[in-house]
């Protein structure tokens, strides 16, 4: 049985000022179904609560209204099901690439039946020779790299990022953009990916998904029909391109003035 199905139900997220007495809707009613090994972008302006909804389904962030459910269980909590990958590597400097792809798994004490799965992940993001290396002996796209093998090792159903990508220069994106494509389809995940390019979203994902300005609401969910790998000059990526930013500059202007960022 495939594993992996994300149900967003009927999702608001309010959150509460400070002075307890202002409320800030950041997420408005938000349906999705993902399938299960399916890779999925959200694109929206920033502050439209796409970073929100990823940790709802990560469950660090409980919803207002509504529910998610993975494989059929509500989350109400963080699961090993669900990996998260953030734009800050959060490598622990003290120790070596090696233990840092398997930290997640001491607690479970299953590092020695992992040794074999942290190998191959490493040698699929290019890191093999690095084992032994220290963060800070890393660039910031090797670092990214070592992430996204630490996530991954712990084999979870679901891969949750968080614009992993964001603070890379373009050389090095695109690389680990091919490295994604590669672990997704070998390692036969379902990918949620928040980010701000529009064309890192159709480059990597199935279909993508765009979100208005807060309070976050669903525009769109459109369906990139391209063979992988993807040509960025290709005439129908352009077309893509051009109609998510359309989209998305008229959920700009159709936000309410004091939510306009």
């Amino acid at each position: 049985m495939a594993v992996g199905n994300v149900e967003i139900k009927d999702v608001t997220k309010i959150f509460r000022r400070s002075d307890e007495q202002e409320t800030l809707t950041a997420l408005d009613n938000i349906n999705l179904t993902i399938e299960p090994g399916e890779f999925v972008s959200i694109v929206g302006a920033s502050g439209c609560g796409k970073s929100t909804l990823l940790r709802i389904i990560a469950g660090l962030e409980k919803p207002t209204i509504g529910e998610v459910t993975c494989d059929g269980e509500q989350v109400t909590g963080t699961s090993v099901k669900r990996g998260l990958v953030f734009q800050n590597h959060a490598l622990f400097p003290w120790l070596t690439v090696w233990d840092n792809v398997l930290f997640g798994l001491r607690s479970t004490g299953r590092v020695k039946e992992k040794k074999d799965l942290a190998d191959q992940l490493l040698g699929q993001v290019g890191l093999e020779k690095f084992k032994k290396s220290y963060p800070n002996q890393l660039s910031g796209g090797m670092s990214q790299r070592v992430a996204l093998a630490r996530a991954l090792t712990t084999e979870p159903d679901v891969l949750l990022l968080d614009e992993p990508l964001g603070a890379l220069d373009a050389f090095t994106r695109m690389n680990i953009q091919d490295a994604l494509i590669d672990l997704w389809k070998t390692r036969e995940k379902t990918m949620i990916l928040i980010t701000h390019d529009v064309d890192e979203a159709i480059y990597l994902s199935q279909r993508v998904i765009i979100m208005s300005p807060r309070p976050g609401r669903v525009v769109e969910t459109l369906k990139i029909e391209l063979p992988y790998p993807r040509n960025r000059s290709d005439s129908n990526f352009t077309y893509y391109r051009n109609h998510i930013l359309e989209k998305l500059d008229l959920a700009q202007k159709g936000a309410d003035v004091e939510y306009v960022i």
